[in-house]
């Protein structure tokens, strides 16, 4: 935060004044709930970390969150006063600290939030009273070791800390950015905070590590509204969170959270295990960051098989899955190599001895039980895991670009289900990288393997999905707004089909924010979630018919487990009625929206520059999320000038900017206002224009972008012909053309290198002569091999008889190739014309004979009545035939034995 810059200039380096009370995690928890308890708040049990009433969240991630309801309707909460120690996790969805685990000194998987709270019960100024008091009376923390920000303007908070007997100096104002809290970017209740620092006076850390925030006090007066407007909420409300690890840190006189009681019974019992597994380990007052992973991992899963996840490949279950692997992993590193993680379970229950969470003690059995069961799992595969990225790291040929072959990465997790999370962590340990769009690739390839042909498929879903129009299943499509691409649906029907062992699962929803609306965009993709939590993946979307949208999933399976098995698990929640919650892939979408808009400018820059441009009609396009691809009537190839001329313009366009227009309007309004109409689609009474002013106008029903800015850069890629009159563009846009810039460009700097050129001008022309050089070294070889083809030979041939033929076998020397023998095969069949003539050179054999002498036979012929009696295949010519032999031939001799006899029996 920058605002602790403005406190370091102002810390005066005092002897503490004051005891700290240095308190144990248990005493703690019991001290502020105690300290609240006797304000009048009500003390409540901490929720699960499943919040089974908020469906937007994957876990629990702060203390406020089982009391949303309480905040959006105070009036209806059961007390006014409350307050908690609520478990919290952040590992997976937005809000993730998984991979900054071990490498930071605060961040954690699973932690405690301490919070009180009010809903109609007090204000601003009991809140900031309580805090204060706390920290002061029943903590002791010395004050000249605290600082407080307010929001700048908030003047009824300065007063407030002033009353408070704080100086100017220790309030610091900050911005919104830093002291104003709201739930997330929707609308819904806000309001300014006050934060409380504590001086580490770790003179070593930064600005943000020195200064540690231990207290978030939020002030929710105001209520956003769907336009962003703040208006004042009928009853304001209070909302606190202190991180319970943070605090025991500051009382504890820790730098680090890993250093406090619950990590160092943890890291002490993981060093006391290793010992005893004859291992060596450390004795340093800082953990290190694999000890680390593995304490805070085996917290976060014991906690979350305590509340009811189990490990699985979807949602919550495959977030667990991930911990203990990582965890695994770590462990590994510090030389572990058997399931173990469960020995730690005495040590974890040393920090938790308050009761405050007896389902570690009533399901200890069932925890222990479930990891145990996932060690030995995977052990198995991460041996076979790492045992193979070892032989990649030792290959000779990848020890300069050090990436792992995508083929690799994606057969570790596909044929050895080794996670390709673990695969990145391990690369990035030994300094290397893996491509990760690649591997992304060939996943969904492989996908696409595994369907069925998509045009049987899609007749077969339009004959029967058809019947949803005689129900008037009609969803409403929403994806237009970005806000309601992640939103709570209804099925509205659902056809389901079994085949050879598969399914193909089609729903409506409604709404429906997943596009599939045709119109040349592929449709949208990405997840409906379940009520039971189960993760179903949007893998296509159809209209069956005008107003029908249909919804193709796939199933997310477990661990052995076939589609059929996972839809009868889900049956009862797959049913007209249920609810889903709908998620689109918004970068797909994005990159879809990119290219559809940069189509139409496309569109556009052609009319502009191409003469005669009231011919040119759009034949077709195709919009994906990396590329487009355009179709349109013009009868020549189009020239570079006009095409630079055609690119160089979009990209004016774009970097000017400018907000993209949606109208409503009839069909005969648009026509008449200049908007271009695609003919191959049919359009209703009303349509829908999509109009960049003073650039394009174009009726259109797909989805584009905001602003053209962000079609920056566009590059043409080819121009070609499809039919007579029909010409094709391909083209990239926005992030994409920078990924295609970029690989583009990569080789570049190891051909100049190569070719000792110091620029791209210069090396171009050292290629032509290098081509040329090539082509004039061609030349000599072929005047060469035409001399020597016409020369005599080193050895004398085989003389044989093939029926009444006369037959020479001649070996050719194996530094010759099979041009040369061609060669000398027109020679001799030219300068002998009465003899057959067989050219051995390994595995290759030329036959050859001229037709005009030997009238009975071709030497296509021969060649297929020898090889019925060696090994090898073959054909040709009835003057020449060429084959190749299972068996290579390289002596007189050889000839003599394997050759001689199968022309005797022909």
């Amino acid at each position: 935060m920058y605002q602790t810059r403005l406190f370091l200039s102002k810390t005066p380096n005092k002897p503490l004044r004051r005891y700290i009370q240095r308190l144990s995690s248990p005493e703690l928890r019991t001290r502020f709930t105690n300290y609240f308890k006797n304000q009048g708040h009500e003390v409540v049990k901490s929720a699960s970390l499943i919040p089974h009433n908020d469906k937007s969240l994957l876990f629990t991630n702060a203390g406020m969150v089982p009391f949303k309801n309480n905040f959006l309707k105070p009036s209806s909460s059961p007390y006014q006063r409350a307050t908690s120690v609520q478990k919290c996790m952040r590992a997976g969805g937005k809000h993730n600290d998984l991979d900054n685990v071990g490498f930071t000194p605060r961040h954690h998987t699973f932690f405690e939030m301490l919070g009180n709270f009010s809903f109609g019960g007090y204000k601003k100024q009991e809140a900031i009273d309580y805090a204060w008091r706390f920290l002061l009376d029943e903590l002791k923390l010395p004050i000249d070791r605290l600082r407080v920000t307010v929001l700048e303007g908030d003047d009824e908070g300065y007063a407030l800390w002033k009353k408070q007997g704080l100086p100017d100096e220790m309030i610091v104002k900050c911005g919104p950015e830093d002291n104003f809290w709201s739930m997330g970017d929707g609308e819904g209740p806000c309001g300014p905070c006050t934060e409380i620092f504590w001086d580490t006076q770790d003179m070593t850390a930064s600005d943000d590590d020195r200064w540690l925030e231990i207290w978030n006090l939020v002030f929710m007066e105001k209520y956003r509204t769907a336009d962003g407007q703040l208006e004042d909420l009928p009853e304001p409300c209070i909302d606190t969170g202190m991180g319970l690890e943070r605090m025991v840190a500051v009382l504890q006189g820790k730098q680090n959270n890993f250093q406090i009681d619950q990590f160092e019974d943890l890291i002490g019992g993981l060093r006391n295990i290793l010992k005893t597994h004859g291992l060596t380990a450390l004795d340093t007052v800082d953990p290190s960051p694999h000890e680390k992973i593995v304490a805070d991992h085996f917290r976060a899963m014991c906690f979350l098989i305590g509340d009811g996840v189990v490990p699985s490949n979807v949602g919550r279950g495959y977030v667990l899955r991930r911990i203990i692997r990582r965890a695994l992993r770590s462990a590994r590193q510090l030389g572990v190599n058997e399931p173990f993680l469960t020995e730690l379970y005495p040590y974890l229950l040393k920090g938790f001895t308050d009761g405050s969470y007896p389902e570690l003690e009533t399901r200890a059995s069932s925890i222990r039980s479930i990891i145990t069961n996932e060690e030995r799992s995977f052990l198995a595969t991460l041996d076979r895991g790492i045992a193979l990225l070892e032989e990649v790291f030792a290959r000779p040929d990848l020890a300069s670009s050090k990436q792992i072959p995508p083929q690799i990465a994606f057969q570790l997790y596909d044929t050895y289900g080794f996670p390709f999370d673990l695969t990145l962590i391990i690369a990035q340990e030994k300094g290397w990288s893996v491509d990760i769009e690649a591997v992304e690739a060939l996943q969904q390839k492989q996908k696409m393997m595994g369907k069925e042909s998509w045009k049987a498929d899609s007749i077969a879903d339009k004959s029967r999905l058809s019947e949803w129009r005689g129900l008037n299943i009609r969803p409403q499509f929403t994806g237009y707004d970005h806000s309601l691409l992640h939103q709570e649906s209804e099925i509205l029907a659902i056809d389901t089909v079994k085949k050879n062992g598969k399914i193909q699962v089609n729903v409506a929803i409604d709404p429906c924010p997943f596009y599939g609306l045709g119109g040349g965009q592929v449709p949208d993709q990405g997840t409906l979630t379940l009520v039971n939590g189960s993760v179903w993946s949007v893998t296509d979307v159809t209209q069956p018919y005008e107003g029908g949208l249909a919804v193709k999933l796939r199933p997310s399976l477990e661990e052995g487990e076939t589609e059929i098995d996972r839809l009868e698990k889900d049956y009862d929640y797959l049913q007209t009625g249920q609810l889903v919650r709908s998620t689109v892939d918004v970068g797909r979408r994005q990159g879809a929206e990119i290219h559809h808009t940069a189509t139409h400018l496309l569109n556009a820059g052609l009319r502009k520059f191409l003469p005669a441009a009231n011919d040119i009609v759009q034949a077709g396009s195709t919009v994906e999320p990396k590329k487009l691809r355009f179709d349109f009537t013009y009868g020549k190839p189009l020239k570079e000038t006009e095409l630079n001329a055609i690119e160089n313009w979009v990209n004016e366009v774009a970097l000017q900017g400018g907000a993209t227009h949606v109208n409503h309007m009839k069909l005969t309004d648009a026509v008449k206002s200049g908007a271009i109409a695609t003919f191959s689609e049919k359009y209703g009474e009303d349509v829908r224009v999509i109009d960049v002013p003073g650039v394009s106008r174009e009726l259109c029903g797909g989805t584009h972008v905001d602003d053209v800015r962000k079609l920056y850069p566009f590059k043409i890629l080819n121009e070609t012909s499809v039919a007579a009159g029909t010409r094709r563009i391909e083209a990239v846009a926005g992030t994409s053309c920078i990924e295609w810039y970029r690989k583009t460009y990569q080789p570049i700097p190891d051909a100049l290198k190569l070719l000792r050129a110091n620029d791209t001008e210069e090396m171009v022309g050292k290629i032509e002569k290098s081509m040329q050089q090539t082509k004039d070294l061609q030349k000599r070889v072929d005047f060469i091999m035409d001399k020597l083809a016409t020369a005599g030979e080193a050895a004398e041939p085989v003389s044989s008889k093939i029926k009444d033929i006369d037959v020479k076998i001649h070996l050719v020397d194996s530094d010759l190739d099979a041009s040369y023998m061609q060669k000398r095969a027109n020679v001799l069949k030219s300068s002998q014309p009465s003899t057959a003539h067989i050219l051995v050179n390994g595995n290759t054999l030329v036959v050859a004979l001229n037709s005009k002498e030997i009238k009975n036979e071709t030497a296509n012929t021969l060649l297929k009545q020898m090889l019925k009696h060696i090994k090898g295949g073959g054909g040709g010519q009835k003057e020449l035939a060429q084959g190749r032999l299972a068996e290579p031939i390289n002596t007189q001799q050889a000839i003599i034995s394997k050759l001689v006899p199968v022309l005797e029996k022909i």
